[in-house]
């Protein structure tokens, strides 16, 4: 599969249009008219991964953190990002990184987690909002089944567990086509009667325009009638955080146990102020970020939860949020995101033998924080 058209499926498969706004992500390099017949999956792009990449014969490194972050003004042989940049060029290389939007996607990396530790899901600490819309075509009534099917073969009407979600409604439709007019029916000069449907369903933005161009290009008439609203309900199954609920409450040093042996870390940092008992406190609501979670310090000290397991954050957030009488511990950033190479790996599974593609998790991309004690 060309490059080109791998990087169309991999936005879809991680849902590249929930990134958040700062973030940079997608395809960052790499020739798109490229074969690609092999994937390393890595969590980052350091010396080490683009000499294993090199080594393996990769033709493209699938990142959880980009790459290219902050704007690069030259590529040249210099310490650092531009030094990579040129050795993956040079090499024939690929680079493409799913970050927040895999992150917060539905079944992305914080379900993930929240998985690996078993919990039952509660809900999102922070909720993000993809944009909807309500499409609308009037089709011929012979022609009703062929627009639909292309409809829903674009992402039309697919909520969820389901897809080719649409309304119908008959009715009759009346055009009159003036000298220059070429009418699918009818005739010009002439007021003109034509039973017809009309097909609505919800589109997501991600879709739209897809959706719109194709109907238009398998549509009859010379002049497509269609409507387009915004819809203003707000679908919350994405979001930055997870919170959920342990299956049986556990004392605080048990479930300090469970996260070192189910996310299988071997060190850790932990706070909370003085007014909890530590060998009576029972852990039951347990919040889950991903990453950093310093812009997350206000929801995370109001939500009704016991402890919270972040990726880092910094110490004046952590003791805001210990006074609201939680426990908080710190795993580090990429120990909580280590699983991404996991996780993407199997999301491309199914993907990867129908494309005929190989994809290999690298040995090498996370290299975890140590804690020096005396």
């Amino acid at each position: 599969m060309i490059l080109k058209e791998l990087t169309v499926n991999l936005d879809e498969i991680f849902k590249k249009n929930l990134a958040l706004g700062w973030d940079k992500i997608g395809l960052q390099v790499g020739n798109l008219d490229r074969n690609i017949k092999k994937i390393l999956i890595v969590l980052d792009i350091n010396n080490s991964v683009v000499k294993e990449a090199i080594d393996l014969g990769a033709d493209l490194i699938l990142s959880h953190h980009p790459l290219i972050f902050d704007p690069v003004d030259a590529v040249v042989s210099a310490d650092g990002v531009q030094k990579k940049i040129l050795n993956l060029v040079e090499n024939k290389i690929a680079a493409y990184a799913a970050h927040t939007n895999y992150d917060i996607m539905p079944g992305g990396l914080n379900d993930f987690v929240v998985k690996i530790l078993d919990l039952v899901p509660l809900g999102i600490i922070e909720p993000q909002h993809e944009q909807w819309y309500k499409f609308v075509v009037f089709v011929p009534k012979e022609s009703e089944e062929k627009v639909r099917d292309v409809i829903c073969q674009h992402g039309g009407g697919q909520w969820k567990n389901y897809s080719c979600c649409t309304f119908n409604i008959d009715g009759r439709g009346t055009f009159l086509p003036l000298k220059s007019a070429k009418p699918y029916i009818g005739k010009p000069g002439k007021i003109n009667y034509v039973d017809e449907v009309k097909i609505e369903c919800i589109v997501s933005e991600n879709a739209l325009e897809e959706v719109v161009s194709s109907t238009i290009a398998a549509h009859p008439y010379e002049e497509v009638a269609y409507d387009i609203y915004k819809i203003e309900n707000k679908f919350s199954d994405a979001g930055v955080g997870r919170y959920g609920e342990l299956k049986e409450d556990k004392c605080f040093t048990e479930f300090l146990e469970i996260i070192k042996n189910k996310m299988n870390i071997k060190n850790f940092r932990w706070l909370s102020d003085g007014s909890i008992d530590l060998e009576k406190k029972k852990i039951s609501k347990v919040a889950v970020v991903n990453g950093s979670a310093n812009s997350l310090t206000d929801k995370l000290a109001a939500l009704d939860c016991d402890l919270l397991i972040l990726g880092e954050i910094s110490y004046h957030n952590a003791l805001s949020i210990i006074e609201s009488g939680k426990i908080l511990v710190e795993i580090g950033h990429g120990c909580s995101e280590k699983w991404a190479v996991c996780d993407m790996h199997e999301k491309l599974k199914e993907f990867s033998k129908l494309q005929k593609i190989e994809i290999i998790k690298s040995k090498l991309s996370h290299i975890a924080w140590r804690y020096y004690i005396e």
